[in-house]
């Protein structure tokens, strides 16, 4: 597949290159109102794909077809007001002069309506972010810097990998919001997340990026549950030319940046995007007592030992199913993150982009796309997770005119030697050294383990202290950088789960989708629809598929439409829409919207917008198919049976005698799981005032149905619930043969143990409790003047009562602001200076549940042109106080990182 589509892009480059160059029957020059070239400008026809853009002396040319007069052309750039010309035949001498505006009143999304519309008439909330602003901040990658935007929240599990989102439920894997690459999911298939932008497109290849808050279903699917985040890239018919970014800074950065577009004739074009990015990552090192443990917990310091939040392998006596002190847990002391990574410290990523594109007419885009891109980063979820080599190929086919689409592409992931940091610890803790070819233990010890804790017992037989005893057995154990535990770390990272820690993944995803966009007199309408399907495979170490057994199949499908009429001179606009989809695991689904509004002045300056609208959410790949044993706890997918079992309250020690006698008291039961469900209310007022003041306010409540969470219960892995007498040999209270040590008959507790059908078992389940949502966010920009402008936004979000112990993973902070100023001085010196504050709030996630502080942190950049080199210098940086910034619970403290780097761009 992929070398037929890599050929057949080159076959049609080399057979398209022999079109001939017609002769330019257009010609230009745009000019500022200062009598300056305008570089850049983008000149099109309307209602077609023919266009170019201005060179170094604002000069065009364009072949232009006058059968059908008038032609209209569209002239357009950043910081000007855009202008249209009607020609009624062909021009060498055309004069255009732009004005400059400090505001853009014409700024045309696509994401809120997939149609084009005037950004302050979209009838729901939407942020729009150009290519400069994002080039002016201060974060290393795109996506961190979209934290300084209005109702924007933003994650970070290491220095690549940010995720976003809206209006609340914040995580590492941000999976209520999807993420599109024009129009193509950017998703890791495996693991149903976006790894930041690795799958994106490149900085210097971005022309906007257009964020939807909250639901979107109606026109986007199942998964629009809290928003969209729409990146849209150059077109290479009207973007041509040479850009290259270099950047270097502290903990070793470098990026570098190309991108080349080139249209060869008037009907073919192409680009190709390259970069790479590396950096000494962040790495994890909170060792505080973890909250979500198996078995009792200490402090640190413990004579006990503890299970600390960054550290892996500790190893208690409840999960190898020993007891040296009566009603007290002994944990081994494990290794630190930054032990288990080791000389892996390093992130990267890289990517390569060539496209082609070919005019079949006027009209009518084909576009073949291929993205190779891939890197190492840190992920944080039930555990954290080392993307090392990880791989992405996408492909995408595309026809496109301006009333209707159709698209197809085609992602695979590969996980390459990507591994679970928690399997490492607890793999190289509990492994025979005799099989990485290490030296027996003493004693015959059948692990460091084993070792630990016969030295803990032996000790306490001889009288030594608690205290005392700890520190012989720690001795014993293997410490970071030592020879064994080097080949110890080498060799279970290098297999795969379950005897190592290695993760294979390697997993399809297919999407083809299709929309019209038909203009009745009684109303605008648009239809379209999609099928997706997945295949996944992991050879076990992930989902429930088997080693070299066949792919998981799952797949989804959906159609949408959406009318919308105008009334009292176009003032009033009410737009409805609708979406049906089905799935293989549930039941299908209608997800509706309405939106009304209403827009006067007398440059339609002023928007009040409202809207109703219904999303669901379709659990993740990893939801329905997960089978993955972390030794504490069995975690599996649930679109079968569902399960029973009892709570984990039932092994008090007050509690298991009734538990065994047959109680009913801690049943407990996950039926299978559904769709999630939101439903939201909006109003809204967007407006610019004198071209020189914009306000944007925003207040939504949300109400969430069958919400999905994580569950551990005890249980059979079939789904039935243990009977008392398979409780009891789980627990240890009765003897049974021991498969792990030659069929032995012991009482051991059981409940960690790959062979035993009782568990400690973790699903996914739709809870019946309800959850609230509500907020407001406004923002304010004020343009001064060229040299000098201000803006800030304020977000309040709220989640309703909830019962003690409920876990919603809501994650937002209450109170959050930023406060900025930038401007450019004499067109040569630009500056951008931005201060962001979040209030602390708790952080709930299976990996563990703790407080997050107050964030504080500022970023700037100051950037110089130099015209006769055609390039930008730039300096700048982000968190520079070098302030508290821990954005995940469990994740790392990032701190603080300066940079400078040149921008080259050779139109």
């Amino acid at each position: 597949m992929k070398k037929l589509l890599l050929s057949g892009i080159v076959m049609l480059c080399f057979s398209l290159l022999a079109f001939p160059v017609f002769a330019q029957n257009v010609k230009g020059k745009v000019t500022s109102n200062g009598n300056e070239p305008v570089i850049g400008a983008s000149v099109k026809v309307q209602g077609t794909f023919i266009g170019t853009s201005t060179n170094i002396d604002g000069n065009f040319q364009l072949n232009v077809n006058f059968d059908k007069t008038p032609v209209i052309l569209e002239i357009s750039s950043i910081g000007f007001e855009s202008q249209k010309i009607t020609l009624s035949g062909p021009n060498s001498d055309l004069k255009i002069q732009l004005k400059e505006a400090t505001l853009n009143f014409d700024e045309v999304i696509v994401s809120a309506s997939r149609v084009e519309e005037r950004i302050l008439e979209a009838p729901v909330t939407v942020t729009q972010i150009s290519a400069k602003q994002l080039l002016s901040g201060g974060g290393t990658e795109m996506f961190s810097n979209l934290s300084r935007y209005q109702g924007i929240d933003v994650n970070s599990s290491s220095m690549l990998l940010t995720t976003i989102s809206t209006r609340g439920f914040n995580s590492p894997k941000s999976e209520r919001m999807i993420q599109l690459a024009d129009y193509v999911d950017t998703q890791v298939p495996s693991l149903n997340l976006n790894a930041g932008n690795m799958l994106g497109i490149a900085e210097l290849d971005v022309r906007s990026v257009e964020i939807i808050h909250g639901p979107a279903s109606a026109l986007y699917g199942a998964n629009a549950f809290n928003g969209v985040l729409l990146t849209n890239s150059k077109d290479p018919f009207y973007s041509e030319g040479l850009s290259l970014k270099l950047r270097g800074g502290n903990r070793d950065l470098f990026d570098g940046q190309i991108r080349y577009a080139k249209k060869i004739s008037d009907k073919l074009a192409f680009k190709i995007n390259g970069s790479y990015f590396t950096a000494n990552d962040w790495l994890a090192d909170d060792y505080s007592s973890k909250r979500i443990t198996s078995a009792k917990n200490y402090a640190p310091g413990s004579a006990y030992g503890y299970d600390a939040l960054n550290k892996y392998g500790e190893i208690s006596t409840t999960q190898a199913g020993v007891s040296i002190i009566p009603n007290e847990v002994i944990y081994t002391p494990g290794w630190t993150e930054t032990g288990l990574i080791a000389d892996d410290n390093k992130t990267k990523a890289y990517r390569i982009n060539p496209s082609i594109s070919y005019l079949i007419t006027d009209k009518i885009k084909a576009t073949l796309d291929y993205k190779r891109a891939g890197g190492t980063t840190t992920y944080q979820s039930t555990s954290r997770y080392r993307f090392k080599n990880l791989s992405v190929d996408q492909f995408r086919a595309e026809l496109k005119s301006d009333k209707w689409f159709l698209r197809a592409f085609r992602t695979e992931d590969n996980g390459a030697d990507t591994y679970d940091l928690s399997f490492l610890g607890a793999r190289m803790a509990t492994l025979d050294p005799t099989k990485a070819g290490m030296p027996a233990l003493p004693g015959g010890a059948s692990s460091y383990t084993a070792l630990f804790f016969g030295t803990y017992g032996a000790a306490l037989q001889g009288g030594a202290t608690p205290a005392q005893a700890y520190a012989a057995a720690n001795a014993t154990w293997p410490k970071e950088g030592s020879p064994a535990f080097n080949t110890l770390r080498k060799y279970n990272a290098e297999l795969n789960q379950p005897e190592g820690s290695r993760l294979p993944v390697n997993s399809i995803m297919t999407d083809v989708s299709g929309q019209y966009q038909f203009g009745f007199k009684f109303a605008d309408v648009i239809v379209g629809g999609a099928y997706r399907a997945f295949g996944l495979a992991s050879q076990g170490a992930v989902f429930e598929d088997a080693v070299g057994g066949e792919r998981i199949r799952n797949n989804e499908y959906g159609v949408y439409g959406q009318a919308a009429k105008t009334f009292l001179d176009d003032a009033l606009k009410i737009q409805v829409a609708g979406r049906l989809d089905d799935f293989k695991n549930f039941d299908a689904k209608f997800s509706p919207r309405a939106s009304a509004v209403y827009t006067f002045g007398d440059k339609r300056q002023h928007n009040f917008r409202s809207s109703y609208g219904v999303a669901f959410r379709s659990p993740t790949q990893i939801d329905q198919y997960i089978r993955l044993d972390i030794g504490s706890a069995l975690l599996l997918g649930n679109v079968r049976n569902g399960f029973n079992g009892y709570t984990p309250a039932a092994l008090a020690p007050t509690n298991i005698a009734a538990t065994l006698g047959g109680s009913t008291a801690f049943n407990y039961s996950a039926p299978r799981l559904d769709l999630e469900q939101v439903a939201t209310f909006e109003v809204g007022y967007k407006t610019i005032i004198k071209e020189k003041l914009t306000f944007d306010v925003t207040y939504y409540r949300s109400d969430y149905d069958n919400f999905i969470g994580a569950q551990p219960f005890i249980g059979n892995t079939d789904g039935s619930r243990p009977t008392p007498g398979q409780l009891a040999v789980a627990v240890g209270a009765v003897p049974a043969p021991d498969p792990d040590n030659n069929n032995t008959v012991v009482a051991k507790n059981r409940l960690s143990s790959a062979s035993s059908p009782t568990r400690i078992i973790q699903v996914w389940y739709n809870s019946t409790q309800k959850v609230t949502t509500q907020g407001v966010s406004f923002g304010l920009g004020y343009n001064y003047m060229k040299e000098l402008n201000f803006n800030a936004n304020y977000s309040y979000n709220k989640i309703g009562d909830l019962p003690a112990g409920f876990l919603a993973f809501y994650n937002t902070p209450e109170n959050k602001f930023n406060i900025g100023v930038d401007g450019e001085i004499k067109k040569k010196l630009g500056y951008n200076v931005n201060y962001r504050w979040q209030e602390g709030f708790t952080y709930e996630f299976p990996f563990d549940v703790g407080p997050i502080d107050n964030i504080g942190t500022l970023d700037a950049t100051v950037s110089y042109k130099l015209d006769k080199m055609k390039s930008t210098l730039q300096l700048g940086g982000s968190n520079l106080t070098d302030s508290y910034n821990k954005q995940i619970w469990g994740g790392p403290n990032l701190g603080r990182m300066i940079f400078a780097g040149i921008l080259v761009e050779l139109k």
